[in-house]
């Protein structure tokens, strides 16, 4: 194995090992025949290759990092610029260059793991080290990444060889950074690697944990308020967006309170995050990691001192909002007033919003990146909790969290991290009911390809978790999601409702296609065929209106130039009676006569309701199964004349459509983009029939 291999073979181990490396961070790198091989900006290091590796001179780097002569922009990029040998698409080399050059052993690793950075992000950090390792580590204080931490690191080396005569160790902790670890082989980087995390476990599992009841402790930088205290609304009016806060929570169980805060905080936050008229997705975590941390004193260092290390500050900001909602019940206007007080201060949005000892909510453009930056923001309440058990939690200051917010290097790991999709449906989060096959999975497969995130929403759990983890991997890391939901029971979708506001903070477009039908005679249906398609097709729309409606009227509220949108999948049968088909025909003309009501009512929120109304998919399973299909139904009932095969009752069927085919998802993709786009048409039954059905 060359050195190379064995390089990418560690990068890659760690690097998918979110305890040491979150959002692709770190780098590695590898010296060959005086060539530095660095992971760029941009790439993960659990996916780098050796075809990614960025080439650098390393004896330029060297004379870079001992010249004081003046450089154009950032003295990082200069060096790296004239050290250059390759670079594979372009890309620029990590940040950290210079110290990854000083260190003469073949192979380094620098990653920022969660039980290291116990010790690292400590204002006992040193003296911990040296009780921990001995001489077998060194430790390095907080300095600003760039040239002056790659001098720092040389210096620290420079004294530990001078006082024992030895060469530096392959273990250097980073003060409120993280760690590098060298060596000449993987299995030395490895051995390494695991051996200081495992010492630092060590010493945490003999410290008790904190109690959220103990007495604050300040953190090395001095603490400042929570980032945005309670403030008192401007309105005690009571609208759609904050309508489910009781006045009074003591009696409501707690999770039943987390439910309720995150069915008005998400949406409402979601609305007031928006820019010119798109909405982000706003996950969250009610987990036991933010209820109990962020009520202690090493919480409240996070929620109001400061970061930890830089990568909180690229990916989950330096500081959340903290916002305590108050038993008023008016979250629009009180969160209102939160973000503009944040904004005066801070200059920007909030990425992370708290409500302490309840819930953390973290937005981002898309699904994983709001999922980064909560993940990176619940590292630094473990990482900040764990260090209250061996010394005391250090954050940045407001100097050294102002540099890397300013930083050209960290600016530019944030653009190159950020999404790049773009269509018709791009950030649009839809949900679509009866997702797991048939015209609901094909409508979810052309609105993801036009840049939607979707939820397959349906009793058929299983299929649906397959098909939305294979659609995530054509389409990107939680780009579909599967929900559980029986259409026909109240409970049940109000639960999807929520599983969909937990994940993304709410939704823009609802499409309520969950269908079933029964073939047979009126003389001969059985009650429980008729009461079966009824309470699917029919009460099964109301319901999810239902369900959606407030998060949506929510989203206005806060938002009121966006709209949303209520899209029922109705049929021709609910355009014109249906023969040997009542029950699927009558649930239909029922739907329609829902979509006009539900348009009147719910205009005034800002949400279309439409209706599109599909002719025949004889190539979906609803027709083709071989037990249930409507072609084995339709031959049993007679209902086509004459008819002695399934082909017959195909063809039968193709020639009503004087365009020759049945309707294909890709058919109704089309209508939902014009409906959505459409800001003036509600209430409409949109015929999608090959011209078998067309209005009067």
């Amino acid at each position: 194995m060359t050195a190379v291999s064995e390089l990418i073979a560690v990068a890659n181990r760690f690097g998918a090992d979110p305890e040491y490396s979150r959002a692709g961070g770190g780098n590695a790198s590898v010296k060959v025949d005086g060539i530095l091989r660095i992971k760029p900006s941009g790439v993960p290091l659990a996916t780098l290759t050796a075809e990614d590796l960025v080439g650098l001179r390393n004896d330029v780097l060297l004379e870079c990092l001992a010249s004081d002569e003046p450089t154009e922009g950032d003295p990082v990029q200069a060096a790296a610029a004239k050290a250059l040998v390759d670079a594979p698409c372009g890309r620029r080399p990590s940040v950290e260059i210079l110290f990854h050059s000083l260190i003469p052993d073949t192979l380094v690793l620098h990653t920022h793991p969660l039980v290291a950075n116990a010790l690292t992000c400590n204002t006992d950090a040193e003296a911990l080290a040296a009780r921990l390792f001995g001489d077998d580590a060194v430790f390095v204080p907080y300095t600003d990444p760039g040239v002056p931490l790659a001098r720092k690191v040389a210096e620290v080396r420079d004294a530990y060889t001078a006082r024992t005569g030895r060469p530096a160790p392959g273990i250097t902790l980073l003060g409120n950074h993280g760690t590098i670890v060298s060596g000449n082989t993987a299995a030395e980087l490895t051995e390494r690697a695991e051996r200081l995390t495992s010492t630092i476990a060590a010493a945490l599992e003999a410290s008790p944990l904190v109690s959220p009841a103990s007495p604050a402790v300040s953190p090395a930088s001095s603490a400042v308020s929570p980032a945005s205290p309670a403030v008192s609304p401007a309105s005690s009016a009571v609208s759609p967006a904050n309508a489910g806060i009781p006045a009074d929570h003591s009696s409501e169980p707690a999770d039943a309170h987390v439910a309720t805060l995150r069915n008005t905080v998400a949406p409402t936050l979601r609305g007031l995050l928006a820019r010119d008229g798109r909405l982000p997705v706003v996950t969250s975590d009610a987990g036991e990691l933010v209820r109990s941390v962020t009520t202690t004193p090493a919480g409240e260092a996070i929620l109001g001192g400061g970061p930890l290390i830089p990568d909180q500050i690229v990916y989950a900001g330096s500081l959340p909002l903290v916002f305590t909602p108050s038993d008023r019940g008016d979250v629009l206007a009180e969160l209102t007033a939160a973000l503009a007080d944040y904004r005066g201060r801070h200059g920007r949005d909030p990425i992370v919003t708290v409500v302490p000892g309840r819930v953390a909510f973290a937005a981002g453009a898309d699904l994983a990146a709001a999922r980064t930056a909560l993940a990176t923001f619940t590292d630094a309440l473990r990482v900040a909790r764990d260090a209250d058990r061996i010394g005391t939690v250090r954050v940045l200051d407001d100097r050294e969290r102002g540099f890397i917010e300013n930083w050209e290097a960290e600016s530019y790991r944030r653009s190159v991290a950020a999404s790049a999709r773009s269509g018709r449906m791009d950030g649009k989060v839809v949900m679509v009911t009866g997702a797991a096959q048939g015209f609901g999975l094909g409508i979810a497969t052309e609105l993801l390809a036009e840049g939607a995130h979707v939820v397959l929403a349906d009793l058929n759990m299983d299929l649906a978790t397959r098909n939305a983890t294979e659609l995530s991997t054509q389409h990107g890391p939680g780009r579909a999601v599967a929900v559980s939901v029986n259409v026909a029971d109240e409970q049940s979708q109000l639960d999807a409702v929520a599983e969909v506001v937990a994940t993304f903070g709410g939704l823009d477009v609802f499409i309520s296609n969950a269908g079933v039908l029964r073939a047979e005679g009126v003389m001969t249906q059985p009650v429980a065929d008729f009461d079966l398609v009824t309470n699917v097709n029919y009460r099964g729309y109301f319901l999810g209106v239902r369900a959606v409606a407030p998060i949506l009227a929510a989203q206005h509220a806060a938002c009121p130039e966006a709209w949303f949108d209520i899209i029922e999948i109705n049929s021709k049968s609910g355009l014109e009676g249906s023969k040997r088909n009542f029950a699927y025909s009558g649930s239909k003309f029922g739907g329609i006569g829902l979509t006009q009501s539900f348009a009147l009512e719910l205009v005034e929120y800002g949400i279309k309701v439409n209706a599109i109304c599909p002719g025949n998919y004889l190539d979906g399973p609803l027709w083709t199964d071989p037990e249930r299909g409507l072609f084995v139904q339709y031959l049993r009932a007679g209902k086509v004349p004459g008819a002695q095969s399934i082909a017959d009752v195909r063809a039968y069927y193709e020639a009503k459509v004087p365009m020759g085919r049945g309707c294909l998802p890709s058919d109704l993709a089309k209508t939902v983009y014009y409906l959505v786009d459409q800001l003036y048409e509600t209430g409409q039954a949109v015929p999608v029939t090959g011209g078998q059905n067309m209005l009067n």
